[in-house]
């Protein structure tokens, strides 16, 4: 079962049972408290696990899949902070803020502090209530402030307000061909339109983007069956990025000629 509240970018999720989240496209940055439960997060390179208490910081114009576990009695519960582009560069201007450096790091766990984990708890009781655009904009901008008094470093990622620049296609599609989402994410991720993303390519690696994708998922998910040994079909399909379970199975078994599960 799962419950969602968002009060204009503050926001309240509650599962009762383990859940993996879709592919997600980061698109606004954002700061998440652990209420109960562990949150295990996957950035194409390494995953990480979060526990209650923790207090995560993830930037936007990132691939992240985030995997959500009720502990024993408890379900999972986090609350939210989502920091839109146009508060950021309000906030940027009224104090003369330039972001000089911008970090590669998709993912950012917060020391321990006080004073954001009492403004989290606050806001803990906002939910069920009804309140206006603008109060929910000054919590936003206190979370800003309280962001730059943990880390002043943290300027780097906030105010950082381009696009991606055009990168090597080769290494990140080797490093992200497990997130499902559309091709046009991976363009503009790679900094580049999604005819230009087709085209670079194919000339890349002779094949389609979409057969390619297909056929790295599948050889990766036979590994995981084979070797190391991951027994639940409904877990590994979605690990390496297909979205149905019945579409992977057709898939791999004309592929491999067994199903999944005989492996």
């Amino acid at each position: 079962m799962k419950q969602q509240e968002d009060l204009y970018g503050l926001q309240r999720t509650c599962y009762s049972k383990s859940t993996k989240a879709g592919e997600q496209f980061i698109k606004e940055h954002g700061i998440s408290f652990i209420v109960s439960g562990e949150m295990e997060a996957y950035d194409g390179n390494t995953k990480y696990l979060y526990r209650k208490g923790d207090v995560v910081l993830y930037r936007k114009n990132a691939l992240i899949r985030f995997v959500k576990y009720p502990h024993q009695e408890e379900g999972f519960e986090a609350i939210s902070v989502i920091l839109d582009e146009n508060l950021l560069k309000t906030f940027a201007e009224h104090n003369e803020i330039i972001s000089e450096t911008h970090p590669k790091e998709s993912l950012f766990k917060l020391e321990h502090d006080e004073l954001i984990q009492a403004y989290f708890k606050g806001i803990q009781t906002w939910f069920g209530h009804s309140i206006q655009t603008e109060l929910a904009d000054i919590k936003k901008t206190e979370m800003i402030h309280l962001l730059l008094r943990n880390n002043s470093l943290y300027k780097e990622v906030l105010f950082n307000f381009e696009t991606p620049g055009k990168i090597n296609l080769e290494a990140f599609m080797n490093t992200n061909f497990r997130f499902n989402v559309p091709l046009s994410q991976f363009a503009f991720l790679t900094g580049r339109s999604l005819a230009t993303f087709k085209r670079d390519f194919e000339k890349l690696f002779q094949t389609t983007p979409n057969k390619w994708l297909q056929q790295k998922r599948l050889e990766e998910a036979h590994y995981l069956l084979k070797n190391k040994k991951m027994k639940k079909v409904k877990d590994v399909y979605l690990e390496v990025g297909f979205e149905t379970l019945s579409h992977f199975s057709y898939a791999f078994k004309n592929h491999f000629g067994v199903s999944p599960s005989q492996l």
